[in-house]
């Protein structure tokens, strides 16, 4: 199996959807901080739809911590979708939703 991240982007109603392929780790960290960074500058509703992620390191939480914090000093709006499996329990574990709205489905949304 390939240990890579990939993107697919849509747009749901007023939000920017980035959904987050494959794994977020210690190797695809930077290119996945980079991609959503560039998202974020670019939009002000930002969906991170995660369904599709099967892997989240602590690297990948620390992306996640990171652009949290610039899209609230930038006020912008960033919420996570569609976490299932591995990556819902860590992010529970986590307690991420101290950092972002969360919701079960992309549906959720509007």
């Amino acid at each position: 199996m390939e240990k890579t991240i990939n993107f697919s982007e849509n747009f749901r109603g007023g939000w920017y959807v980035l959904g987050l392929i494959g794994r977020l780790d210690t190797n695809t960290a930077p290119k996945g901080e980079e991609k959503i960074k560039v998202v974020l500058s670019d939009h002000g509703k930002i969906a991170l739809d995660l369904d599709a992620l099967e892997y989240i390191s602590s690297a990948g939480l620390r992306v996640l911590l990171r652009v949290a914090k610039i899209a609230n000093k930038e006020k912008k709006e960033i919420v996570i979708c569609g976490a299932k499996g591995m990556v819902q329990e860590i992010l529970d574990d986590f307690d991420i939703e101290g950092f972002y709205t969360v919701y079960t489905s992309i549906d959720d949304l509007t």
